[in-house]
C-alpha cells in the first residue's frame, strides 16, 4: 500500500512537472538580436551619461585635477553647458587637456546610445557636437562667482570643432596648505605600502 502511494505521488509529480515545463518564451524563433541601424527619436539617458563621465574622470590617476563634470542640456535650442570643476592649483594647460578629453568622452557616450552620432577623433569632437552648440567652462572648486579664476570659458558653435584654449588672463589659484597636507599624506601612505 505504501509502495503504491509513493508510486502515485511520483507519477503525479512527473505529470505536473511535464505540464509546467512547456515554454513559449523561445518560440519567437531565436535569440534577440541587437539593432545597429540608426533609429529616429532616440532620447539620450543623461543620467547614465553623467554617471559614465564621473566614472571616467573623477578619482582617475590620469586626471588628478578633476573633481566633477556638470552639464545642462537644452534640447529645443540644441545647446549644452558643460562645466568641469578642478582642484585649486590646476594650470590652464591641464584644464585644456581635461576639457578635450571630457568633451570627446561625452560625445562618445552619446554615440553609444544613438548610433546616428559619429564617434570623436583627434580632429573632431564628434557627431553630437555637430548638432549641439557648447558653452564650456573649466573652473576651480568654489569659484562659480569669481570668473577671474576660470581656466577655460568659451563658446564652441556646433560643427566648428574650434580648438579649446585657456581663458586669457586667468589667475591660477594656489593650492591651500590643507590640499598640500592631503597630497603629502596620500604620497606617504602609498610609499609605506
Amino acid at each position: 500500500m505504501m509502495k503504491n502511494k509513493a508510486l502515485m505521488i511520483c507519477a503525479m509529480s512527473v505529470m505536473l512537472l511535464t505540464g509546467c515545463t512547456e515554454s513559449h518564451i523561445l518560440s519567437s524563433g531565436g535569440p534577440a538580436e541587437p539593432v545597429f541601424e540608426t533609429q529616429q527619436g532616440i532620447v539620450l539617458d543623461w543620467a547614465q551619461i553623467g554617471n559614465d563621465m564621473d566614472d571616467e574622470f573623477v578619482d582617475n590617476e590620469e586626471y588628478p585635477m578633476a573633481l566633477s563634470v556638470n552639464y545642462n542640456v537644452d534640447q529645443e535650442k540644441k545647446s549644452i553647458n558643460l562645466t568641469l570643476i578642478v582642484k585649486e592649483g590646476t594650470t590652464p594647460e591641464e584644464a585644456v587637456v581635461f576639457a578635450n578629453a571630457a568633451v570627446r568622452h561625452l560625445n562618445d557616450e552619446a554615440a553609444m546610445q544613438d548610433f546616428s552620432f559619429e564617434k570623436s577623433s583627434g580632429t573632431s569632437y564628434g557627431g553630437f557636437f555637430k548638432t549641439y552648440d557648447m558653452h564650456l567652462i573649466v573652473m576651480p572648486d568654489y569659484t562659480m562667482n569669481e570668473e577671474k579664476y576660470w581656466l577655460v570659458d568659451m563658446d564652441i558653435p556646433k560643427g566648428s570643432d574650434e580648438k579649446i584654449v585657456p581663458k586669457e588672463g586667468a589667475v591660477i589659484m594656489e593650492t591651500t596648505a590643507e590640499d598640500e597636507e592631503t597630497e603629502t599624506d596620500t604620497e606617504s601612505s602609498e610609499s609605506d605600502q
